[in-house]
């Protein structure tokens, strides 16, 4: 079978990445500045709900049409797939590679959910119904070290 000839004019229509996927105990907002306090690899529940925030970056190629709307959203899950929350859904703009849209998220881990030992949280951040990214998180009694 012959290979097709590659069009150089076509595009890849504004391929959307998500470059960074960070969680951690808090955050704050200074003078539009954000500040991530405390990056977690792991969680350790305090006994009550355990808390932490989720940051996601995403970033258009220089294909990306100026104004793109895209939605986006961060799901966690445990270790079997089932939904254990997810954040409201967020606007991202996209205007080419030069500006970035960021967003974070707050969640709360119910307090049985860590009983019976280490569990995994999946932690995905999803635009337009497609997971970019994706991470794993373990949940322990003590931290390791």
């Amino acid at each position: 079978m012959a290979e097709q000839p590659v069009d150089k004019d076509q595009t890849c229509e504004g391929v959307v990445e998500c470059t960074a996927l960070v969680l951690a105990e808090n955050c704050s907002d200074f003078e539009g500045k954000l500040t991530l306090f405390g990056i977690l690899d792991e969680i350790r529940p305090s006994g009550g709900e355990t808390s932490f925030v989720v940051y996601a970056k995403f970033e258009g190629c220089e294909h990306a049409v100026e104004g793109d709307l895209r939605m986006a959203r961060i799901l966690i899950t445990d270790e079997d797939g089932t939904t254990i929350d997810e954040s409201e859904e967020f606007s991202v703009w996209l205007d080419g590679p030069e500006n970035s849209t960021t967003v974070v998220a707050g969640f709360e881990i119910p307090e049985d959910f860590g009983e019976g030992g280490e569990r995994v949280l999946w932690v995905e951040a999803i635009l337009d119904d497609e997971a970019l990214s994706q991470t794993a998180v373990r949940l322990r009694e003590r931290y390791s070290v």
